[in-house]
């Protein structure tokens, strides 16, 4: 597949063609400064070929269910945000969650959406197509929906038929428990390529617990299976916490994703937001990372690339090609909420204003010029202490979230 980049004057001149030969990226540059842009067309897909496809997705390669398939022109635009931040210093977001509703039927105790704002009308259909387009005329190679319980959404399908497969990945976070054989094959029909199914615990209870849902771990058994069924590329989301880790807890998941048949398994830090906002208590030691990172590393080698673990731990780590990832909140990607309300991440409960009154590119603007977001950071913000110190702690205990930046850092506004 031929990449071009008409989109960013200096790379006009720039082609590179993209072609898989077996489980091995093959490309070759070619342009004016073939010799300046080579190099790091060789970097990136050094990266891929080193970790090999989880699986081969209509004739194209998938290495994350976070990142186009390859050779794709997803992957094009991917490739053009890197050139774009490396060489040009051009901040270019590549992924958006967008909470499309705050309703859900879970009551998770970690919930990090609990407590957000729910005042007002919910974003209409119109308002996620204009917010996607936005985004994806900034560079998005990657849309995720995500709730509360995006399946609620009876509109879900017209939602992600907006999103154009030549241009990004479209992916939803779902409980699964509307997530039946038929809303599956409704929703590839759709356009959808990928689903994450949220499992907190390879122990039936102890997930229904977590849940305050009875039947949950079923629910999202049957999700599993009903999503490979339709074809789509299936991953299970879990957290890690300190008690989890000293357990070994990852292993027992993985090893009930393998027998599954899942993709991909994404393993978040416990982080202290929504309803465990101001419990820093809660932070992943550097000892359960390290510990976390050597558990998902001896699991990708016993399983052999699937399913994949994928671990946040790693991509806030200086290991390797993780260190070019690092906190991705607001540098990266950025997080719309269900009223509307402009965040670093879903994660981050701080608004820097409302895609209501402004534009995406004026709300991502407004961010990257924001002191605290200016430059690429290694660590996850949310799990700094000075970042915490400074935005988080001072944070009202029964405020709405998001809370307004202006009304924690007046100065930079």
């Amino acid at each position: 597949m031929i990449y071009t980049f008409e989109n960013t004057p200096q790379l006009s001149d720039l082609t590179v063609d993209v072609r898989r030969n077996g489980n091995k990226v093959r490309f070759d540059v070619s342009g004016p400064s073939t010799e300046r842009f080579a190099p790091l067309v060789e970097l990136y897909y050094d990266w891929f070929n080193r970790i090999g496809p989880i699986t081969i997705h209509e004739g194209c390669g998938v290495y994350s269910l976070y990142l186009p398939l390859i050779p794709s022109g997803g992957d094009a635009r991917l490739l053009e945000g890197v050139f774009r931040d490396k060489l040009y210093g051009l901040r270019t977001p590549r992924a958006v969650t967008i909470a499309v509703t705050h309703d859900c039927q879970c009551r998770c105790i970690h919930c990090s959406a609990e407590d957000r704002s729910a005042s007002g009308e919910q974003l209409s259909t119109e308002e996620i197509q204009r917010i996607v387009s936005e985004g994806l005329a900034l560079g998005l190679t990657n849309v995720t929906f995500t709730g509360g319980e995006p399946l609620l959404r009876e509109d879900l399908e017209a939602l992600i038929a907006c999103v154009p497969e030549e241009k990004a990945v479209s992916k939803i976070f779902t409980n699964g428990a509307l997530l039946d054989a038929g809303r599956a094959a409704s929703l590839k029909a759709a356009g959808l390529q990928a689903v994450k199914l949220s499992l907190d615990s390879p122990d039936p209870f102890e997930h229904d617990r977590l849940r305050q849902r009875a039947g949950s771990f079923r629910e999202v058994e049957r999700g599993v299976q009903g999503a490979l069924e339709a074809g789509l590329l299936v991953g299970l989301s879990t957290y890690a916490t300190n008690e989890s880790v000293h357990k070994g807890r990852l292993t027992e998941l993985a090893s009930l994703a393998a027998e599954w048949h899942v993709h991909e398994v994404s393993v978040f830090d416990v982080i202290p937001t929504g309803r465990l906002l101001h419990q820093d208590e809660t932070l992943l030691s550097d000892e359960s990372k390290k510990a976390l990172m050597k558990e998902a590393g001896t699991l990708n080698r016993e399983f052999g690339g699937r399913p994949r673990i994928a671990t946040q731990s790693w991509t806030n780590s200086r290991s390797g090609f993780a260190a070019y990832f690092g906190c991705l909140a607001g540098t990266y990607q950025y997080h719309v909420t269900a009223y509307g309300d402009f965040t670093p991440c879903d994660f981050t409960p701080i608004s820097f204003g409302n895609v209501r009154s402004e534009s995406v590119e004026s709300l991502w603007q407004k961010l990257g010029d924001h002191p605290a977001y200016c430059e690429h950071r290694q660590q996850c913000r949310m799990q700094t202490p000075a970042f915490r110190e400074k935005y988080i702690q001072p944070i009202p205990e029964k405020a709405p979230l998001p809370y307004p930046i202006k009304s924690l850092d007046p100065e930079s506004q």
